[in-house]
């Protein structure tokens, strides 16, 4: 793409090399008014993609989602020459009344609209990511592995995917594009009606070399396992990610991206993961590091 890039790390990694480039490194956090200066100054664009998935409570994700968002879109809006602030949002800002992080997701896009001022925004809003590095979906691929395709309850039949490459592929993209400027645009893998859990369950076992048996998760025990996640939080201090409130989200109907980016844009904003080969290519990850 270009960019030189400049990072808010909270510690100095042993080694940081990104794209055959060493990136500048600015030592700090979201709550650090003076690093997030020094990350914006001179800067072209801003790809603003911290954020938390879970926390204890609903203010924890505000403090991690929303209050942070306003905060640097603040500082950038303010510079001589105001970036590009591109907003990694999430799909479930769709659905602020859903749960806790839906609302934070959607506040932290209002906090953005109401800093920005005449500063040039693009909010994305990518469904579930998946691929290399990713934890969420591990305990997935690990009872495949197992033998078992979990498949929850309720009305949802399909949702969307895209794979980590594409998704950051796209961001990198959308960064000082005329076009991308004023929109919020959903990301998926192109698969217009998303994938059913047929299909994924076997993408995850041809990659995994298994042949599981589907087993539907009942709600009464999805709601059990939440009830005493909730208590191993309250007891521990630790956030949990199935807990009550994200019940909702799991058994939400729709999980379908509407509102992609538009053909027009070109190549660079077509999808290079269908879902057999990004599973594949998770899986191999997964193993190189020991986490399968």
């Amino acid at each position: 793409m270009g960019w030189r890039l400049r990072l808010l790390i909270r510690r100095q990694p042993p080694r940081l090399l990104l794209a055959n480039q060493s990136p500048e490194v600015v030592i700090g956090d979201l709550g650090d008014n003076e690093a997030l200066g020094r990350l914006v100054e001179g800067a072209d664009a801003v790809l603003h993609v911290a954020g938390v998935v879970k926390a204890l409570d609903r203010e924890g994700f505000m403090r991690g989602n929303a209050e942070p968002t306003g905060r640097l879109a603040a500082i950038a809006a303010r510079q001589a020459t105001p970036p590009h602030f591109v907003l990694m949002s999430s799909l479930a800002a769709r659905e602020p009344a859903l749960s806790p992080y839906c609302a934070s997701k959607r506040a932290g896009e209002d906090a953005l609209k109401a800093a920005a001022g005449a500063m040039a925004w693009t909010i994305l809003r990518p469904t579930a990511v998946y691929g290399p590095g990713d934890r969420e979906l591990l305990p997935f691929f690990k009872t495949v592995k197992r033998g078992f395709a979990p498949r929850p309850p309720g009305a949802i039949q399909r949702l969307s995917l895209i794979h980590v490459e594409d998704l950051g592929r796209f961001a990198a993209a959308s960064a000082g594009l005329a076009a991308a400027k004023g929109q919020t645009w959903e990301l998926d893998d192109g698969a217009a009606d998303g994938h059913g859990w047929a299909e994924l369950t076997a993408a995850a076992a041809a990659a995994l070399g298994t042949h599981p048996k589907t087993v539907t998760i009942p709600k009464l025990l999805l709601k059990a396992t939440a009830q005493a996640n909730a208590l191993k939080a309250a007891w521990t201090g630790k956030p949990q990610m199935l807990v009550p409130h994200k019940l909702p989200e799991m058994l939400h109907a729709d999980w379908l991206c509407h509102h992609r980016p538009p053909a027009s844009l070109g190549t660079k904003w077509e999808p290079k993961w269908a879902i057999g080969p990004g599973f594949a290519d998770t899986v191999r990850w997964y193993r190189r590091e020991g986490w399968l």
